[in-house]
């Protein structure tokens, strides 16, 4: 029976609770009134149904964590946490004080915490209604700033760093300020009752005065950004508020107007602006403002020029001497055009030219004629005479197309050791890219509505003959289709929509397993270990997911993945999570048996090529796959052969101590809906 103080702190106005200093905080005891408090039942946590972090709202889980690690480490024998966010059972959050008590052992170990709850969301709706009423206070305050009859009191502090001016109803200037005459470059005998419209720049649209003049005639304040002319005649740049002053009838008496001098600030936005689209070394376009250029042609005509071995260059002479040389040759093709060509650097050693040209021909036969000058004309260090291999290309597609039809004529001249050459469709490389875009708009698609799924591959333990994991192997669904990772998988890569794929991959495989005994084993390569951000979504998802000891990590061995330095943390975070490794296509190709050792792999996924042909008696590979098995066994690894596709095949890996077997002897990849957990 419950004591009477167990009576009393179910019924109390506040929350008890006591958890362990265990991951996730589980709960030892918490008091009845919880299901008032936030709609739970109290077994749900007592079971480990909920830890206490779990109903932690997400915004706010850092804060806490941070609050927690803090006292601990300070030895805080009890602490208040900065309120913070639960989520009530309705999915509903509730603002919260706690107050903690830390319970230490004789050693000074925690042994559990306790502590209470108290429901201030009434005073954090309170709160906020009182800052909301001073904000309409402070608003008001603005308010009555703005429609003030003098502005005496606020001379001193607007001259100091303003352009201030007053006007009659008729727009002439009655005051200005020492800024106004030091900005404008006028006297003020020869600016006082003049209208403001003497400043007026012809850049400025006559419709933004008639905008201004509309607005401060009914009596509301005008705000923008103005171009306007000294004496001189040069420009300055202003940010200006113009507010009408009323009399005591609500009439408008006169006009002030305030302006703060952003000229440097514009010029310095321009400097920027030019700096993002100009190539700092030969000061020619860059890649972004051929971007931005070709939008706005008609019929753009784009010619490539791309220096062939320009690294040996950079080798023989250094890369001073090549930044000279690149210069030297930016300026050459420079001059060889006028006003209609844009001239850019794209890269390293690839320079471009855009034009204009309804007429192909003519474009195509000015390109051939600079592209034998610059062939023919030498570059010079020093004394000596540098003659480069120039190649050019033509595209005359599209705007958007244009840069990638150009890239493909390039790479396809390149192949075929030519010269010059100009975009057409039959050539090879325009196929793959039509095929690239197609299936670039699936995958789009397909992700966006969530029709990328994992179909998953039983593997069945050889002696005991009872599946005991799942391969998670993507597919591409539709109403008529399951399309094969083979279409779209390394196009991916190209596209950057691979590494949505592997979250994508893992979160629905985690959702799957997390309340299943069986492990999951999932794909990565090493552009994924080397994406941070779909490590840290693979270390969340274990997490979220309470997957730890469940996941097993599939990655292909390969010279990428050796001489990839981040190894060897990722293998710490793995045994961080308790993840199983396991190294997949292993027998074939690049298979280095000293980097597996230091790998400390669970497991070898026998390559597939061998397991289909271990029947043949003429293959030798029946003999590796010895040869690996033996090695397994003395390093204490477990076998697995995929593509076991016949009952003969099977029996032969099972003689031959092989550990486990998958393929479609065992059963093909299967949806979820399928699946026995």
């Amino acid at each position: 029976m419950k004591n009477e103080f167990c009576t009393y702190l179910d019924h109390s106005p506040v929350l008890f609770f006591k958890w362990s200093n265990d991951q996730n905080w589980p709960i030892l005891h918490v008091s009845e009134n919880i299901k008032e408090f936030l709609g739970y039942d109290a077994d749900t946590f007592l079971k480990g149904n909920l830890a206490y972090q779990d109903i932690i709202h997400p915004d706010d889980i850092q804060q806490i964590t941070k609050e927690m690690k803090y006292h601990i480490e300070a030895l805080s024998p009890v602490f208040t946490h900065t309120p913070y966010r639960l989520i009530k059972a309705d999915n509903e959050p509730v603002w919260v004080e706690d107050k903690t008590f830390v319970n230490r052992n004789l050693y000074g170990e925690i042994d559990y915490f306790f502590g209470y709850i108290t429901d201030i969301s009434k005073l954090k709706l309170a709160e906020e209604e009182r800052l909301k009423y001073l904000h309409s206070i402070e608003n008001s305050n603005k308010e009555l700033i703005r429609t003030i009859n003098n502005l005496q009191a606020y001379k001193n502090v607007l001259d100091e760093t303003n352009i201030v001016s007053m006007s009659d109803l008729e727009g002439n200037i009655t005051y200005c300020n020492d800024a106004f005459l030091q900005t404008s470059g006028y006297t003020k005998d020869e600016i006082m009752g003049q209208p403001h419209n003497i400043l007026r720049h012809p850049d400025t649209p006559k419709r933004v005065f008639q905008n201004m003049w509309e607005t401060i005639q009914n009596k509301k304040i005008w705000k923008g950004f103005l171009k306007n002319r000294r004496k001189d005649g040069s420009a300055f740049y202003v940010n200006v508020t113009i507010a009408p002053l009323l009399d005591e009838d609500k009439n408008i008496e006169k006009y002030i107007s305030v302006r703060h001098n952003i000229t440097d600030l514009i010029q310095k936005s321009d400097e920027l602006k030019l700096q993002a689209i100009t190539d700092p070394l030969t000061q020619l376009g860059n890649r972004f403002k051929l971007l931005l250029d070709k939008d706005k042609l008609g019929a753009p005509c784009l010619a490539i020029f791309d220096i062939a071995n320009f690294n040996e260059i950079n080798d023989f002479y250094g890369y001073f001497i090549g930044d000279k040389l690149i210069q030297e040759l930016g300026a050459n093709l420079a001059k060889l055009g006028d006003e209609s060509y844009g001239f850019y650097r794209m890269y390293a050693d690839q320079f471009a030219v855009l034009g204009d040209q309804s007429v192909h021909e003519a474009f195509e036969e000015t390109m051939r004629k600079w592209h034998l000058y610059l062939r023919q004309t030498p570059l010079h260090v020093g004394d000596e005479e540098v003659h480069v291999n120039l190649m050019c290309v033509l595209s005359f597609e599209s705007p958007e197309l244009l840069l990638t039809t150009a890239d493909l004529t390039k790479n396809h001249a390149k192949m075929t050791h030519l010269d010059f050459c100009v975009y057409h469709k039959n050539i090879e490389l325009a196929k793959e890219y039509e095929r690239n875009i197609y299936w670039q708009k699936r995958l789009k698609i397909a992700l966006e509505n969530d029709a990328i799924v994992p179909y998953f591959q039983p593997i069945m333990n050889t002696k005991t003959r009872v599946i005991e994991k799942y391969e998670a192997l993507v597919r591409m669904v539709s109403a008529d289709e399951v399309v094969s990772p083979f279409q779209f998988l390394e196009i991916s890569k190209k596209t950057n929509q691979y590494s949505q794929i592997t979250q994508t991959m893992i979160e629905k495989s985690f959702a799957l397993f997390t309340h299943s005994s069986l492990k999951c084993s999932i794909n990565l390569t090493v552009e994924d270990i080397k994406n941070r951000y779909t490590m840290d979504f693979l270390w969340n998802a274990l997490e979220r997911y309470q997957m730890q000891g469940k996941v097993i990590l599939e990655i292909v061995e390969s010279e990428g993945i050796e001489n990839f330095k981040g190894m060897e943390p990722f293998l710490e975070r793995m045994k961080h999570y308790d993840c199983h490794l396991s190294i997949d296509d292993f027998g074939t190709g690049y298979s280095n048996f000293n980097y597996l050792i230091k790998l400390q792999a669970h497991t070898i996924k026998i390559d597939g090529s061998m397991i289909k042909e271990i029947t043949n008696p003429n293959s030798g590979a029946s003999d590796v796959v010895k040869a690996i098995v033996m090695f397994a066994k003395a390093r204490g690894m477990k076998t697995i052969a995929e593509f076991v596709a016949s009952e003969a095949i099977f029996d032969t890996i099972c003689a031959l101590g092989i550990d486990y077997a998958q393929g479609y002897y065992i059963a093909p990849p299967l949806p979820k809906e399928k699946l026995t957990l």
